[in-house]
Order: C-alpha cells, then sequence, then structure tokens
C-alpha cells in the first residue's frame, strides 16, 4: 500500500505542491522540475508552479521524496538537477487526498492546505497570521462568546491580504484606507487584466463581487454578534469563506 511510505506533514505538502504544479501543465507539454541550489538557498523551478518557483526547499525532503520513490531526480546536460514526480508519487497524492472520507470535506481540507502552506505565509505572513488566530478560536470550548472576536480578526486577514497584493504590485491612485479592501484588491485586478483573457478577467470581476459578499458576512459577524442569533456554524463559514476568496484571487493571479 502507497500510504505505507512514511512522510513528515512538511514532506506531503511539497509532494501535493510538485503534483498538482505537474497537473497545471497539458500532458503533452509536461517538463522537469529544476533545482537550483544558492548561497541564499535552494528552490525549484517548474511553469506549474504558483509564480513559477517555490522557495526556502530543504534539500533533505528532495532527497526523502526521491529515496520513497515519489519523484526521480536526474541531471540534464549541463549538470542541472532536475526531477519528475514518479507514477507512485502521483498515487500517493491520490490515497492523502483520499483519506479525507466526504467530497465536500476533501475540498475544504484542500483550500485549508493552501492557506497554510509554506508559499502562502511566506507571501502574505499578516494575513496569513490573522486568519491562524481567527481559526483557532472556533475550536475553542468558548467560540460562541467569541463571534465578533473572530469576526474582527478575519476582517483584519481580508485587509493584510489586500495590502499585500498593493505592496506587490505598486497599482497607481491606489485608495490608502486599508479598510477600503474591494477598491484596493479593484485596482491590484485592474492592474493586471490586459495579461488575462476575456473568460478570466470575468472570473476576477466574480471575485471582486464575492469579496464584497464575504466582507459583508464578515462585517455582520463584526458588529452584530449575538443580536442576530449568530453561531458557532456561522463563524465557521466566515473562516472558511474568508480562506476560500483568499485562495481563489492568490491562485488566479499566481497563474499571471
Amino acid at each position: 500500500m502507497v500510504l505505507s511510505i512514511i512522510l513528515e506533514d512538511g514532506q506531503k505538502e511539497l509532494l501535493s505542491n510538485l503534483v498538482e504544479a505537474a497537473r497545471n501543465i497539458p500532458r503533452e507539454n509536461r517538463q522537469p522540475f529544476y533545482i537550483y541550489e544558492m548561497d541564499s538557498g535552494t528552490y525549484i523551478s517548474h511553469m506549474g508552479l504558483p509564480e513559477h518557483e517555490m522557495k526556502d526547499i530543504y534539500m533533505d525532503d528532495i532527497r526523502i521524496l526521491a529515496n520513497s520513490g515519489l519523484i526521480l531526480i536526474s541531471n540534464d546536460g549541463d549538470g542541472l538537477k532536475q526531477f519528475s514526480v514518479t507514477p507512485l508519487g502521483f498515487e500517493y497524492y491520490r490515497q492523502i487526498k483520499q483519506r479525507v472520507n466526504q467530497p465536500i470535506q476533501r475540498v475544504e481540507s484542500t483550500v485549508k492546505n493552501y492557506v497554510e502552506s509554506s508559499y502562502f505565509q511566506q507571501k502574505y505572513p499578516l494575513a496569513y497570521q490573522k486568519w491562524v488566530d481567527a481559526e483557532s478560536k472556533l475550536w475553542d470550548d468558548n467560540s460562541e462568546r467569541q463571534l465578533q472576536l473572530i469576526g474582527f480578526t478575519c476582517r483584519e486577514a481580508m485587509q493584510e491580504f489586500a495590502t499585500a497584493l498593493v505592496d506587490r504590485y505598486q497599482p497607481r491612485d491606489v485608495e490608502t484606507d486599508k479598510a477600503r479592501t474591494i477598491n484596493r484588491l479593484r485596482a491590484v485586478l485592474s492592474l493586471n487584466s490586459n495579461r488575462l483573457g476575456e473568460r478570466e478577467q470575468s472570473l476576477l470581476e466574480a471575485l471582486i463581487n464575492y469579496w464584497g459578499a464575504v466582507n459583508g458576512l464578515v462585517q455582520r459577524q463584526v458588529h452584530d454578534d449575538q443580536k442576530s442569533g449568530l453561531t458557532g456554524e456561522d463563524a465557521r463559514r466566515v473562516v472558511f469563506q474568508t480562506a476560500i476568496v483568499m485562495f481563489e484571487i492568490d491562485h488566479s493571479l499566481s497563474r499571471m
């Protein structure tokens, strides 16, 4: 059984990122992953990865995946290290995902793992920390008494996420008020619209509207507390939808 292979959580995360990157490229255009070991650290290059690279790789994790038969390392003609995910690696990934029994749970787990990945943490450190703070409060014994705090923290996560995008892309005449997340986000997406096809532009426009709807849920959570009969399930929905909208927007921008 493939899952008899023992990996640490970080190694499973790395393999999952590699498999998903490989699947982002049509099979007829598949290409190897390239490993670059620099003084500043090790990183992996591949067109299917977000922004085409993965930084701060622990080289021993790569070796462990190779020794387990999940990837195959080789050298090109110039001595550059490269590797591909093996059929065993794809099967291990499939079994990891199927261990979450229900389809809805698998989707929810995928989004949560993305937000908790080292890639997302490095790119959006403040947004990640705020989201984790909100998510951790869901499981407290008194989580229903913290509905406002959960909503407030999700609101801060969305503000920090939009701020990170503004800082990264530097759109002109952008709204400076951190609370005006929709305007700030629209400025970022407008700046990149000429690099997108018509369908992708439509998707991103829908994501802005989705962001506004999620923001409305968050604001309700912040201001109403239990006056409108909010429950722990409302808090769970706010936390999950905040993760979804950050996941979708980052994923779309990273593929450009």
